[in-house]
């Protein structure tokens, strides 16, 4: 979910109502300023459940989950599933001291946890192909035109997500009123996700007057990350019929209609707690695994790093929790694993080395809840998967952002953005020139974290070992399954093209610099 959403001094948040999703703010803290980890759900989930940065995991993509056999030195560590208690995700730690852990619906983080993520790699047709191949620069519709997918006369959209809201709600009634051991539960759901299918219901949350058509750049003008992206995304392709108004808004409306369903959600779920009696000694979270392009930036899905992408709900509520507390200052999804360990009084230290650093300044009054730890002024976020041809890394500071990406060749010319979200907020004015120090400050907060280059060079040449490894082992013809599987929504000419193979080629046959 787009974390604007739920941010009371954006003007997104008066788009649609979320009555449960503010009762659990004024009975908590809501950290507007919120990110995760890598806009994408693999990779944001594994990141959060394992409290490490995407590249030290190398969850790099939605078919390369937390893997079964720890192999840092090799590329093709992370094809299989299965648990591995080297990584110590925060689940992991509940279940040592006897916590009662269930995990219900959506997890997606590989591990062998909840069984597994996104296909994991398996199947006739890899899940990462589209990811393996981005650095090809192969620029068709990898995904519908928006318009095709956008539906608001579904009878009951998102049906699995209700029957895995039922698993908490029953679960809850069931195991959790009488007991005095210890639990934790996790209800992961898909939405608000594409494709954008809602009904009336939950359109009649959605206020029309604050739903706005955003600025687009002309293409010709835009970044070429996002370019590329515009047209992976099917916003941009040959002979495209142009986007009304009318065709923005309707996704638009629809996106934050699924918002309003997911709320409905998250209510039955407290409501529960409360009816079962346990909400007051029970803490509870709200977040999300990424945000949605929703038609800013001439894009849809996630796998960018603009607000309405990487910036993403985190609402706490629990125990000796401040009441109706508001957090500007920056926080990423990574300080979840930090944080509850401190509520659960435990002490991990020793045992793994998290990136995250705990809220409890934020949540707590009583300073003997505080962690005596301080806090980094800033977050970062990555992204190396499909719809992005390179990769691309965020500082977020006060009001600045900085987006930087990978240059390894052919992206030498992909120049690192600024933006000054106070005065900027749809990120449209890069002032990355017209700011040097600030730029200068961003990029080396950015090499305090990562070598981004260094990052970006090792995913793309893990990329193409599994590329290779795929087809050799299944003898499969790599250009009839591109173009049946990656490209098939094109709406141009069919993946094989001259220009297509030439850039395969290219990308097949580059050496390591």
């Amino acid at each position: 979910m787009d974390g604007r959403v739920i941010d009371p001094t954006s003007p997104v948040s008066r788009a649609v109502a979320t009555p449960n999703i503010d009762a659990l703010a004024a009975s908590g803290v809501n950290f507007i300023n919120n990110y995760c980890p890598s806009p994408q759900c693999v990779p944001s989930r594994s990141a959060m459940f394992a409290g490490r940065y995407v590249h030290r995991l190398k969850t790099w993509n939605n078919a390369q989950g937390l893997c079964v056999d720890w192999s840092p030195t090799d590329p093709a560590h992370c094809v299989n599933q299965g648990n591995n208690s080297h990584w110590q995700t925060f689940d992991y730690q509940f279940e040592k001291v006897d916590y009662d852990v269930r995990l219900y619906g959506k997890i997606d983080v590989g591990g062998g946890i909840g069984g597994g993520f996104h296909g994991g790699g398996a199947g006739t047709t890899p899940a990462g192909l589209s990811a393996w191949t981005r650095a090809a620069n192969i620029t068709h519709p990898e995904k519908e035109d928006p318009r095709d997918i956008v539906n608001d006369k579904v009878k009951e959209p998102f049906e699995t997500d209700a029957r895995t809201i039922d698993k908490c709600v029953e679960w809850l009634r069931a195991n959790a009123s009488a007991s005095t051991r210890p639990f934790f539960l996790y209800c992961g759901i898909n939405i608000p996700h594409p494709p954008y299918f809602t009904n009336d219901t939950w359109l009649a949350m959605v206020n029309e007057s604050a739903v706005t058509v955003p600025t687009w750049l002309p293409y010709e003008k835009m970044h070429p990350a996002d370019q590329y992206e515009a047209a992976s995304k099917a916003l941009h392709y040959e002979d495209m019929k142009a986007f009304t108004k009318a065709d923005i808004l309707k996704v638009r409306r629809s996106y934050y209609a699924m918002c309003a369903q997911t709320d409905h959600y998250l209510g039955r779920v407290v409501a529960t707690l409360d009816a079962i009696g346990r909400r007051d000694d029970t803490y509870v979270v709200f977040t999300s695994d990424h945000g949605e392009g929703n038609m800013e930036h001439m894009q849809t899905w996630k796998n960018s790093m603009y607000e309405a992408n990487n910036r993403v709900p985190l609402v706490v509520s629990g125990p000796g929790v401040k009441k109706g507390h508001v957090v500007a200052n920056v926080t990423s999804n990574l300080d979840l694993y930090p944080t509850m360990m401190e509520w659960a009084r435990l002490d991990v230290s020793k045992d793994v080395k998290l990136d995250g650093n705990s809220l409890s300044t934020f949540l707590f009054d009583n300073r003997s809840r505080m962690t005596s730890s301080t806090r980094p002024d800033f977050v970062f976020g990555e992204y190396h998967s499909n719809m992005a041809n390179t990769g691309h890394f965020m500082i977020r500071k006060g009001n600045y952002k900085y987006i930087a990406f990978g240059t390894t060749s052919p992206y030498e010319n992909y120049k690192a953005q600024l933006f000054n979200l106070a005065t900027d907020p749809e990120e449209i004015d890069d002032v990355a020139v017209r700011a040097p120090d600030v730029a200068t400050e961003m990029e080396k907060l950015m090499r305090s974290v990562v070598d981004a280059q260094a990052v970006d060079k090792e995913c793309k040449e893990q990329d193409k070992v599994r590329f290779n490894m795929w087809f050799q082992g299944h003898k499969s013809d790599w250009v009839k399954t591109l173009g049946m599987t990656v490209y098939s929504n094109s709406r141009t000419e069919a993946f094989g093209n001259e220009e297509d193979l030439e850039k395969m080629a290219l990308w097949i046959n580059r050496t390591k610099n």
